[in-house]
């Protein structure tokens, strides 16, 4: 069985890693090139290269697939299946239909909620009562295709995105080798329209707090886009990521610290911040920087400025 396998983030190496493992031919790894990133803006390979650059694989990275090159050198490894995971391109239905069997695609939620580039943040920032991994079947429309296998997983309201991430890529891997082996055998599931949710990809603005919102909800953003890219508000023209918090009592208008400790009004209730990170230092718990920073009460955050 011939495997074209296609991805980018880190999401996708435990997928790789048990195809290796279990000796599936795979001929080619394609993946995104190379990003610019860090203070430097130097380029850097993006997870998933780097980790099939590291085991020897032949690496693939177009810029596009409107290219009739590009489709000629996918169509020269002669694939059973493409697998996808966490690619971050959209495939045209003329890639799709290149492997001799089908394409199929490990993507992070319980379709058909949360299809799209971002269900593990939304599964948190909604704080669902569960979330898992789907295989599917892929179609030209996005995480639409008939569900090949599923795993459930329950949230406990704890979870960061990094935890979760980490968490559904390995049970993602586990639930892809299930399928190729029994890939005969696979009963397709069309998923059920009535319960389609989307989960868009996450705007810088996205990851800016809004203390109008209610406490419990900003909890939820806070972890869902915790340790990357990372909750932040702005204090004296200075932005602050924060990593942890807890909801406390506490009134006010929002977006006005209450107290010294750095607990902040919200729409509803209040919120107290725990780990916290000033611009070009390390994450600390907020009892680290108040040693060497202060927050006054009755100041506000994300007031603008200009």
């Amino acid at each position: 069985m011939k495997i074209v396998f296609m991805g980018s983030s880190s999401f996708a190496i435990p997928s790789l890693r048990i195809l290796k493992q279990a000796q599936y031919d795979v001929q080619a790894v394609y993946s995104q090139p190379p990003r610019k990133a860090g203070r430097g803006k130097r380029y850097k390979e993006v997870p998933l290269a780097e980790f099939a650059f590291s085991q020897g694989l032949k690496v693939e990275q177009p810029q596009t697939f409107n290219d009739p090159d590009v489709l000629a050198v996918l169509e020269s490894y002669n694939p059973d299946f493409l697998v996808v995971v966490a690619y971050g391109l959209i495939l045209p239905r003329k890639v799709l239909e290149i492997p001799k069997e089908f394409s199929i695609n490990v993507h992070g939620s319980f379709l058909p909620f949360w299809r799209g580039a971002a269900p593990i943040n939304h599964a948190i920032f909604n704080k669902d009562p569960y979330t898992g991994v789907t295989i599917i079947k892929m179609s030209e429309e996005l995480d639409a295709g008939p569900i090949l296998r599923q795993e459930k997983v329950m949230l406990d309201h704890s979870e960061t995105f990094g935890s979760l991430h980490r968490v559904l890529s390995e049970i993602g891997a586990k639930n892809l080798l299930k399928t190729l082996n029994n890939i005969n055998s696979s009963e397709e599931i069309l998923q059920n329209e009535k319960f389609i949710s989307y989960a868009p990809k996450i705007k810088k603005l996205d990851a800016k707090l809004d203390f109008n919102s209610q406490a419990s909800a900003l909890e939820a953003r806070i972890r869902g886009l915790a340790p990357k890219p990372g909750a932040w508000f702005e204090y004296k023209k200075e932005r602050f990521k924060v990593f942890s918090a807890e909801v406390v009592e506490g009134n006010g208008k929002a977006g006005t610290i209450i107290n010294e400790n750095l607990t902040i009004a919200c729409g509803k209730k209040a919120l107290n911040i725990l780990e916290i990170q000033r611009q070009g230092k390390d994450v600390m718990s907020v009892s680290d920087l108040l040693r060497g920073f202060k927050f006054k009460k009755g100041d506000s955050v994300n007031q603008s400025t200009h």
